[in-house]
């Protein structure tokens, strides 16, 4: 934290003595193990969690730079990303070897600093047209001694990529779960009040509805958001708060 993100003084203290002398034991019906010091890790649940855990893995930024151009991550989920064009003669099998590689150098530092990587979790996805995945030879990419075959839909952060990135999937499997939600509900209706059954509707159906719902508009990243709600008659979180009024539904 010092020499990287130079804190020092008492915040540095602050940090140290957090971190420094944990012990942890165990409680099982009213008895307690013998305590045992800490020397990795937080607790679980911290506010610190977090922000230390990005503090501790800023390293792998540095690693990927060299091998690609860019990175995407929140919290403990790593994206790794290279464009290239099928239609150079070679380019695919360069832009696998770097991805290999790159993977390769982040195990390794994973391991020097007590990290693992879950090569059950590490997934490949080609994204392009029909006709310019057509023109990819390679399928897949090895890491160590694990082979990573690459997937047509995969999930990420909650809502579903598939190869063309057309949103079929994450519609598909959206339209199911509040399927399957509504049919849970519709099973026990008759045991539920009004305003019962409009909180069970919202918490698993709406919820389902608008969750990466942005993600279906097509939209840039950094257009108005409230025409993007008007259209498919989604309310902003404070209209649904509050008791809604031709007034407010309007001036939406």
């Amino acid at each position: 934290m010092k020499s990287r993100f130079g804190v020092n003084g008492k915040a540095l203290q602050w940090f140290a003595s957090y971190l420094a002398d944990r012990s942890q034991r165990v409680s099982v019906n009213g008895g307690f193990s013998s305590s045992f010091p800490l020397k990795q890790g937080v607790p679980q649940g911290s506010c610190l969690g977090p922000l230390l855990f990005t503090v501790y893995t800023s390293k792998l930024f540095d690693i990927v730079s060299k091998h690609l151009p860019s990175v995407h991550c929140y919290a403990d989920d790593t994206q790794l990303y290279l464009a290239f064009s099928p239609a150079v003669q070679g380019e695919d099998e360069f832009v696998f070897k770097a991805m290999a590689d790159c993977i390769q150098d982040l195990r390794k530092w994973m391991i020097e600093d007590w990290l693992m990587l879950n090569d059950d979790k590490t997934e490949l996805m080609l994204i392009g047209t029909r006709q310019q995945l057509k023109k990819v030879n390679l399928n897949s990419i090895t890491v160590g001694n694990t082979t990573i075959e690459a997937k047509s839909v995969m999930r990420n952060l909650g809502s579903w990529f598939d190869r063309h990135l057309d949103m079929s999937a994450h519609i598909s499997k959206l339209s199911s779960s509040a399927f399957y939600y509504l049919h849970n509900i519709s099973r026990i209706r008759k045991f539920l009040s009004l305003d019962t059954t409009e909180a069970l509707v919202h918490a698993f159906v709406t919820s389902c509805v608008d969750y990466c719902n942005k993600l279906m508009c097509r939209a840039p990243r950094h257009c108005h958001v409230t025409p993007l709600l008007y259209k498919p008659h989604w309310l902003p979180v404070m209209q649904r708060i509050s008791v809604a009024s031709p007034s407010s539904l309007s001036s939406i």
